[in-house]
């Protein structure tokens, strides 16, 4: 947990804008919308990202799941990359053991060692049943 935490204060120091994110969406694996996510269901949450830079871009779109007692409970991410002006569904699978409300925090960095953040943290509520 110290770790994210550390992460994350490091990563709100630097510039970013190199790509947009919209659309953010909890879907299943066929790419359905999930509007009422349950306890044992495999989630992908998923955000589209837009490269608007002028040069290719490698990005790593992290994801972590809090839980209402403000303990991490998932932590996972997925690495691409894309050319000017491409845009990419990226997402990662979770599947919710405990039901309860849960905050989705939503990182886009260049990579994980330098950790400099492309696009601003964003962050979602979904309740699990």
């Amino acid at each position: 947990i110290v770790f994210a935490i550390s992460i994350i204060g490091i990563s709100s120091a630097y510039g970013f804008q190199e790509v947009s994110t919209s659309d953010f969406k909890i879907v299943n694996s066929l790419g359905e919308d999930i509007k009422s996510p349950v306890v044992d269901q495999q989630l992908i949450l998923e955000t589209s990202l837009k490269n608007i830079d002028e040069k290719n871009i490698n990005w790593v779109y992290i994801v972590q799941v809090i839980n209402s007692n403000g303990a991490i409970v998932d932590l996972n991410y997925a690495i691409g990359s894309f050319g000017t002006n491409q845009t990419f569904n990226a997402g990662v699978s979770w599947t919710p053991d405990t039901r309860g409300n849960y905050k989705i925090e939503i990182f886009v960095w260049d990579n994980l060692r330098d950790i400099n953040p492309l696009a601003p943290m964003s962050t979602h509520s979904i309740t699990v049943t």
